[in-house]
């Protein structure tokens, strides 16, 4: 029998996810919508074009550890971490069709970040290496996002074949390419944007 509080508990991270605080930060503390400027993402690259480092380095932060922390809440009450993993993935959902902002958030990169140590923390410590490494390499988010996603699968393949946690890794790595379908074809066309460190 279905268990409904999958149900419960992914809604729970889903509200949590919900709260993209690209927006929230750029609504209070600037007076403006970053969906409104830059690539119009609600996301930390974003972010730090529209408003600078500093704004850009919270939203990173918060954006991963919302996923966290909708884990942890739930394990805190249940004990279960196949409920917890849930939690965490809807979390990345809620980031990318936020309930409290017209369902027009990001791309779940950082969200999905966060989701991916919660499954497990040393290979998601390796997907962050992975991610980095290749944005510093190539300067494109775009292509180090989609890179450090697909490489978690095939890393918890290897080493961690929980079948739930694949099952999780490549719903997240599918909504990850989905989203980023205009970064890729802006890649194709040689025209996507490197990442930049100043404010503009």
């Amino acid at each position: 029998m279905f268990d409904l509080r999958f149900l419960l508990f992914a809604l729970l991270g889903y509200l949590l996810g919900s709260l993209n605080f690209s927006i929230i930060i750029g609504k209070l503390f600037y007076k403006i919508d970053v969906r409104e400027h830059g690539s119009k993402n609600a996301g930390t690259t974003n972010t730090l074009r529209v408003l600078g480092k500093g704004p850009a380095i919270f939203v990173l932060l918060f954006d991963t550890f919302k996923a966290v922390i909708a884990y942890w809440i739930v394990f805190g009450i249940t004990k279960n971490a196949p409920l917890s993993y849930v939690a965490a993935t809807a979390a990345v959902v809620g980031h990318n069709f936020p309930v409290f902002f017209g369902f027009k958030g990001g791309k779940g990169v950082a969200t999905s970040l966060g989701a991916c140590f919660c499954l497990n923390p040393l290979l998601g410590l390796f997907v962050l290496i992975i991610g980095v490494g290749t944005i510093a390499i190539t300067r494109y988010v775009s292509v180090g996002s989609l890179t450090g996603s697909t490489s978690s699968i095939f890393l918890f393949l290897f080493f961690d074949p929980n079948p739930l946690k694949l099952f999780l890794l490549v719903v997240l790595t599918v909504s990850m390419y989905i989203r980023h379908h205009e970064n890729l074809k802006r890649l194709m066309n040689h025209t996507e944007n490197k990442i930049s460190f100043s404010k503009k």
